[in-house]
């Protein structure tokens, strides 16, 4: 989009190619409310919990105000607002169940968002902007809402009550890691992308958004899939079996590889100011941060785990380090 600001006031732009890609974005966000504004109220008659009743017919609500608001906005710009609704609404209501159709319509109040952030630095008039910069604020928050109905289901930062001390024997304690944390890290990980995908998309303008968070995180899980990938298929099988005269080598691989995840951990705890959220976060980005430590701190656990109990019982040189060890 062309970034030419508009000024409503003396209806002036530098070329009519941008007056009409504003015009565009304003038009397509009003398609996007209205279609907004049916799901909410057809969703709003197939439900009989009364929260959640209420929650719904606040969003009808509010996509009906921001109708209202870019049809006058559209208008005092000298042009006509489109009648039409958007095809969101279709794909929303072939969607049978209620809560799967809420996630849907929070992805489309989230793409709002993101359109909304590129065109309010175009528009020059004070009170237009300040009235998208209303609206924008308004799908955040029901973002968070609607977000908040499905933190009470159980997550990866769930408190682990019922963890067993690792045992001593070789072949029962790669067991024990295999369920404890390559298990845990399979979960983990795509739940952690999938959260901070949300923080960088609906608080991609706060001050302290972990901004590139879901790439880290993405190359992380990548990481540890290949290297979780060699210790199961290569080295536990003959460590299980006693070990050998050969698996000192991809012992010291593995080690290597820990070291790295050291250091992306590291940058996990940077990037997340140690994992802790800003005092005006959503619950998303509170549960980002308490996932974030829960993972930090089971990747750090399997780490040690592995170099100081597991691998120095095959490898008597590594035995000989952690004993003269003072830490």
């Amino acid at each position: 989009m062309n970034s030419t600001p508009l000024n409503p006031a003396t209806d002036v732009l530098a070329s009519d190619v941008a007056r009409q890609e504003v015009l565009s974005a304003l038009n397509e966000l009003l398609e996007a409310e209205r279609a907004g504004a049916r799901v909410a109220m057809e969703t709003g008659r197939e439900i009989t919990a009364p929260e959640l009743a209420a929650l719904v017919e606040d969003i009808h609500r509010d996509e009906v105000r921001w109708c209202s608001l870019l049809m006058r906005t559209i208008k005092s710009f000298g042009a006509t607002p489109s009648s039409a609704t958007g095809a969101f609404w279709g794909k929303a209501m072939d969607i049978p169940d209620v809560d799967e159709r809420l996630k849907f319509l929070n992805r489309g109040q989230a793409w709002v968002v993101r359109k909304l952030e590129a065109l309010i630095p175009r528009i020059e008039v004070p009170a237009a902007r300040e009235d998208l910069k209303a609206m924008l604020q308004a799908h955040r928050h029901n973002i968070d809402r609607v977000e908040s109905r499905f933190a009470s289901q159980p997550s990866i930062d769930s408190p682990r009550t019922t963890d067993e001390p690792p045992p001593s024997d070789a072949s029962a304690l790669v067991a024990y890691i295999l369920r404890r944390f390559h298990e845990v890290h399979r979960r983990q990980l795509p739940e952690l992308i999938q959260l901070a995908n949300k923080v960088e998309t609906v608080h991609a303008d706060h001050p302290s958004a972990p901004r590139g968070l879901t790439v880290l995180l993405e190359q992380m899980h990548s990481e540890l899939l290949d290297h979780m990938a060699k210790e199961e298929g290569v080295l536990f099988p003959m460590l299980a079996r006693g070990g050998s005269s050969f698996v000192t080598h991809p012992i010291c691989v593995m080690m290597s590889e820990h070291e790295e995840h050291g250091r992306r951990v590291a940058q996990l705890m940077a990037m997340t100011c140690q994992a802790t959220p800003p005092e005006d976060a959503c619950r998303t980005w509170v549960q980002l941060c308490s996932a974030t430590r829960q993972f930090a701190d089971d990747l750090q656990q399997h780490i040690r785990l592995e170099n100081e109990v597991l691998f120095p019982q095959f490898d008597l040189s590594l035995a000989h380090v952690q004993g003269s060890d003072s830490r």
